[in-house]
């Protein structure tokens, strides 16, 4: 059988966004582990993204196209990115002080449920009978979720405004790539939407950066240790390789295969929770038993079927 020429590339893409999701898995419980040891979730968030903030000053310089002007059409967009961006991880982070990492990230799947809720107000942003059936499967996978041994109840509201803060963040991202393409086409500059969608992501985490840094004047929120730096490398780390994975996912199989592809991050989650659970480490995860972990997987699988409905257009 004839293999079709793109299929490496097809195989690199799937390959991108299941290592996405691996790194967005890993590094919740990353931030689980080091929010209580480095003084708090929202220090280690300051640090990390401080750290992330330089390491795409460089990036950024790479990707800037010479004559991009700034104007007001891109840098709204950024300010909204990056402001709910923070937010909705500031709350990822206060919420797993209360639950474990396994627990709490496939419910950050209900952010379709916040983008369908926007979406069908904006104009002509309404939904279609297919879509509100994904939302409805994602609400049912929720309820399941949480008869499976779900998240503690003061975990809930972090979560649920976490995944309207995302929902809002993607709607100014997908903003800040047209605004760039939108910027460079007015001053005569071309800039594939690839190249935006990179230039978008190291400008972003670089306005994080600039806030966290500008945070870390306050003598709450600085380092007491070495070990707090060492925590927000690691997840500095994590993060941006996720990112980088996943603007190579989106870059080869493209956006709507990508993101099914990154929901795959709450079944990840749930098994790695249940090999950690199973060793012993129960101040990161813990042990539960196999109805329990079944019950978990599949909930979690509904809810990626959920997001893969959503975003598959059939007509």
């Amino acid at each position: 059988m004839p293999v079709h020429p793109d299929a490496p590339h097809v195989i690199l893409g799937v390959t991108a966004g299941l290592v996405t999701a691996l790194l967005s898995a890993v590094s919740y419980l990353i931030s689980r582990h080091h929010g209580v040891r480095s003084g708090g979730p929202i220090r280690l968030l300051v640090l990390a993204h401080t750290l992330m903030g330089l390491a795409c000053v460089p990036a950024t310089a790479i990707l800037w196209p010479v004559g991009l002007p700034l104007t007001r059409g891109w840098l709204v967009p950024l300010v909204g990115s990056a402001a709910t961006y923070l937010l909705g991880q500031a709350l990822v982070f206060v919420a797993l002080r209360h639950a474990d990492a396994s627990r709490v990230a496939p419910l950050l799947g209900l952010k379709i449920v916040m983008l369908a809720a926007i979406t069908s107000w904006l104009p002509e942003g309404g939904l279609d009978i297919r879509q509100w059936v994904a939302v409805g499967l994602s609400v049912v996978a929720a309820l399941v979720l949480q008869r499976g041994g779900g998240v503690a109840a003061a975990a809930v509201p972090s979560i649920v405004v976490a995944c309207l803060s995302f929902a809002v963040s993607d709607l100014c991202i997908v903003g800040l790539i047209d605004g760039l393409q939108q910027a460079g086409a007015g001053a005569g500059v071309s800039i594939g939407r690839l190249h935006a969608g990179g230039l978008a992501m190291t400008t972003t985490y670089l306005a994080c950066g600039g806030a966290a840094a500008l945070m870390l004047t306050m003598p709450a929120l600085r380092p007491r240790s070495r070990a707090a730096w060492i925590g927000a490398g690691q997840y500095a780390v994590t993060w941006l390789l996720c990112m980088a994975a996943l603007y190579v996912c989106l870059g080869l199989v493209g956006a709507v295969f990508g993101t099914i592809l990154q929901s795959t991050r709450g079944i990840m989650a749930i098994g790695i929770g249940a090999v950690l659970g199973h060793l012993g480490w129960h101040e990161l995860e813990t042990r539960v038993d196999r109805g329990t972990l079944v019950r978990r997987v599949a909930a979690a699988a509904l809810m990626t079927a959920a997001i893969a409905i959503y975003v598959i257009d059939l007509t």
